[in-house]
């Protein structure tokens, strides 16, 4: 950390604070900015002792379904447990009824149950579509005005059932105009390959029309015989979308054999591609295929070793695809770290990274721990990444902007702590 000689009054000044580096030192904010790193001096208006506490970027859940959150009120239980086919027809029926009141409803509770958390910015997608219409977007833009200062949301216009035909195409034009920030796709639910291969031409047509990133939901159903992820890899390389490029699950990119997976992870590499997982919807997940019960998770140790970022999701929460989850990042890490044996020296900061960073990264924003970086910051009470990872989900202090916007404050600190 470098230290500041200023002495005049610091908007907010975290104390004895450790980074994920290893780096010891105090933290000052002004306005919006963290403006000061090492030995701070002069005063806060506003001070914590941290007590050692590690320092991180705010959480960022780059990867969920806002628009299909707590849908399980509306199921019978007949309709659990069903495959991801099964599932995607079932989902036809239960959002038949979508309105945008009742989504924000539901979505605006696991926004403040994300934020409870830790988690400062999302990216989420919206089913367009000729079931969905345009009402899943027009709830989730509601609420990024919503909670505008407290949580960053991004919008991903979502073909769920298709792309192919000039009434899908012209609903997701009809997306992009309203302000849909990112293009998303499903080639799987084309059925073939040489469909689904088609899907991602049109993608990349639109994208570059709009000069939109574009978010490729991709090999989710663990079946090597329709892997598409080459076929994205070499188009993001071919054109002008490299770095632009997202691929999220890329589960089956673990059942095909070694040097395809090694072949398909270079051409990411230099096609700049960024990976998201979503560890706890991928090991659930019903893939229907035989003698594969269950999905697994993309190679995440292999991807991150040849330079591929890889950032973190919580997919769905409490609904057709996923019955459990809470929001918790912290919760995902641990799945995630569980799934991928990511639990060598060193892995745990790694995960953490995933989980603030490269999620930042991906969505545009200006996150670090440096000097000039916006303050969207989480302190924790724990020094190790390892102890963040094992520990509450509930982390003591969540700062958005400058602002202090959740305190849990342990019983230790209470007499320290404002």
């Amino acid at each position: 950390m470098n230290a500041s000689g200023r002495t005049s009054n610091w908007d907010v000044v975290l104390r004895n604070t450790v980074t994920l580096d290893g780096e010891r030192g105090d933290l000052a904010i002004q306005t919006d900015r963290i403006a000061a790193l090492g030995e701070v001096l002069g005063k806060g208006k506003v001070e914590f002792d941290a007590r050692g506490g590690l320092v991180f970027p705010g959480f960022v859940n780059a990867h969920t379904h806002l628009d299909k959150v707590n849908l399980l009120s509306r199921m019978t239980p007949q309709q659990f447990g069903k495959s991801l086919e099964e599932n995607r027809s079932l989902l036809k029926e239960l959002k038949s009824g979508y309105t945008p009141e009742e989504i924000c409803r539901r979505a605006g509770q696991v926004i403040d149950e994300m934020f409870a958390y830790g988690t400062t910015a999302i990216r989420t997608q919206a089913d367009v579509d000729p079931t969905a219409g345009l009402g899943a977007l027009e709830g989730i833009l509601a609420l990024k005005d919503q909670f505008a200062g407290k949580v960053d949301i991004q919008t991903v216009a979502f073909p769920q059932e298709g792309i192919l035909t000039n009434e899908k195409t012209d609903l997701i034009e009809q997306a992009i105009e309203m302000g849909a920030d990112v293009l998303g796709g499903l080639p799987a639910v084309e059925g073939t390959l040489e469909d689904g291969k088609k899907h991602i031409d049109r993608l990349f047509d639109i994208a570059e029309k709009h000069d939109l990133d574009l978010e490729v939901q991709i090999d989710e159903s663990n079946d090597p015989a329709q892997f598409l992820l080459p076929y994205l890899a070499e188009k993001a390389l071919a054109t002008e979308r490299a770095g632009r490029v997202f691929a999220t699950h890329c589960i089956s990119l673990s059942a095909v054999p070694d040097d395809l997976a090694n072949t398909t992870i270079d051409t990411m590499a230099r096609a700049r591609m960024r990976v998201i997982v979503t560890p706890s919807c991928n090991m659930i997940t019903r893939s229907g295929l035989p003698g594969r019960r269950y999905n697994s998770i993309t190679r995440v140790r292999e991807l991150l070793d040849a330079g591929v970022p890889v950032a973190l999701g919580t997919d769905n929460i409490r609904d057709i695809f996923y019955p459990l989850g809470n929001g918790s990042m912290i919760r995902e890490l641990h799945v995630l770290a569980t799934s991928a044996r990511l639990t060598d020296y060193g892995d745990a900061e790694r995960l953490i990274r995933m989980a603030t960073e490269e999620g930042a990264a991906l969505m545009g924003l200006d996150y670090g721990i440096s000097v000039g970086k916006r303050a969207d910051l989480i302190l924790a009470s724990h020094p190790r990444a390892q102890e963040v990872i094992s520990g509450p989900e509930i982390l003591p202090l969540v700062i958005k902007g400058g602002s202090i916007l959740a305190w849990n404050r342990p019983e230790k600190h209470r007499q320290e702590w404002p």
